[in-house]
């Protein structure tokens, strides 16, 4: 695209920004894409950076195709009138009102004593848990939980705090039957992204909380060490609460599946479908990562990331796109992940025109100043004009990528990809500035 009109627009927005905030050592890419005349523009565009959690749309794109929006995860259970058995197969979407319900369907089968061992059963998964480049100290933070094939509650716990009194206290601890203690050490904050340090000790059981905490979001998410245990322990605490009678110190093992207990018990997760907004809208690294390892269940016959790695790649490759540069997991949370804003551009631009699920890939997406991640942006667009976009955010990156949409149609496709960036409210700064420049010239000039 050429001529003196947007492209300068923005080659003069990003320096402005850059001396402005302190911003010079920052890189920023960008490519977009005007659908009703065809034009492109691009800075930088086919340089790589890492893209954080925009990395979530190659994975959902591809889930989505490849899966269908109807796949289900299932779960199994099993006794003999003493022993469980429970079979995971990768649901995400275990939570305490599922495993009341389970609870409440075996007592009406006649398990009403458990006297041990509960097995778990997590062959399913044949990775470690943790993604490959994922920070060593990110390891006990809700957004960085363990993946595992039995997951309960996003395997995080959630300790709320009151924010009315002096000094932060812990109000509930989410799950119920989670058994975990906590020590808080954290101080209230007025600052925008306070920072808040988790730790583990007594054989993981005791949480210590340190740093600061907003009275506006006033909980702490905590990652578990292990999800099948903790499924393990809030399953337990809901038999027990429907008037199972469980062992005070039950034993709690790995081991195969019985597929020939005389009880059996099967769930099936929510559809597909309904994850999409928690990856996309609201980010959840968790759901992303079982999305991919999903996925790799066609060459392994189980959840795998390096199968779901190759089935991703695949999946873009057939369909003559140019896949992500370096794609090592499924949320983003690897530093280790390269993308260029054209690819990203690309894959915006080959959803928008043939994926069979558009409306629903594009209904997951986070909507400038209205929900998930974007929720909190102030809406500086010209009028009728709507941003639905994925974000992405690690430490020194900020990146957005999505559409403009007028008239409930996307007429722009762009990615805006920034790294090392000093202070990362900078990184949202050129975002809003960016997005506010782009609207104001569909509606007020010929495009572009």
């Amino acid at each position: 695209m050429s001529g003196t009109g947007l492209d300068d627009q923005l080659r003069s927005l990003f320096h402005r920004w850059a001396d402005q905030e302190g911003e010079e050592g920052a890189r920023v890419g960008c490519a977009l894409l005007h659908f009703p005349s065809g034009d492109r523009w691009s800075l930088d565009g086919n340089k790589r950076f890492v893209p954080a959690s925009n990395n979530k749309m190659w994975t959902t794109v591809a889930a989505l195709g490849e899966l269908g929006p109807h796949f289900r995860w299932v779960t199994r259970f099993a006794s003999d009138g003493r022993q469980l058995w429970i079979r995971g197969g990768g649901d995400p979407t275990f939570d305490q009102s599922t495993v009341t319900a389970i609870a409440r369907s075996l007592w009406k089968q006649g398990v009403h004593q458990v006297a041990g061992p509960v097995v778990l059963d997590d062959s399913w998964s044949e990775d470690p848990p943790w993604g490959r480049g994922w920070m060593w100290d990110d390891r006990t933070q809700g957004f960085a939980a363990p993946v595992h094939a039995l997951n309960m509650e996003r395997n995080r716990i959630t300790f709320q705090l009151d924010p009315v009194e002096q000094k932060p206290v812990v109000r509930r601890i989410l799950p119920r039957h989670s058994q975990a203690r906590v020590d808080v050490r954290l101080r209230w904050t007025g600052t925008a992204d306070p920072e808040i340090r988790i730790f583990r000790t007594d054989f993981n059981r005791r949480y210590v909380l340190e740093g600061e905490v907003s009275r506006d979001e006033p909980e702490v998410q905590a990652a578990v060490e292990s999800g099948p245990e903790f499924f393990a322990e809030v399953f337990i605490g809901a038999l027990r609460e429907q008037g199972v009678r469980v062992a005070e110190d039950v034993p709690v093992i790995r081991g195969p599946f019985a597929e020939r207990a005389p009880i059996q018990l099967q769930t099936e997760s929510a559809p597909l479908s309904s994850l999409l907004p928690s990856v996309n809208r609201d980010s959840d690294n968790l759901v992303a990562e079982i999305l991919l390892r999903t996925l790799g269940i066609r060459d392994r016959g189980r959840l795998s990331q390096e199968g779901g790695e190759r089935r991703v790649r695949k999946y873009f490759h057939d369909r003559h796109m140019q896949p992500p540069t370096v794609y090592v997991d499924g949320s983003g949370l690897s530093m280790y992940n390269l993308s260029t804003p054209e690819a990203l551009l690309e894959l915006l631009i080959w959803t928008r025109r043939s994926a069979p699920q558009f409306g629903l890939w594009l209904d997951s997406l986070a909507r400038y100043g209205r929900t998930g991640t974007l929720k909190d942006r102030q809406p500086l667009l010209s009028e009728g004009v709507e941003v639905a976009a994925k974000t992405g955010s690690l430490t020194g990156v900020k990146c957005l990528s999505g559409y403009l949409i007028a008239q409930e149609e996307p007429v722009v496709a762009f990615s805006l990809l920034i790294n090392g960036l000093l202070k990362e409210q900078n990184g949202e700064k050129l975002q809003d500035r960016f997005l506010q420049l782009v609207s104001s010239r569909l509606r007020n000039k010929p495009f572009p």
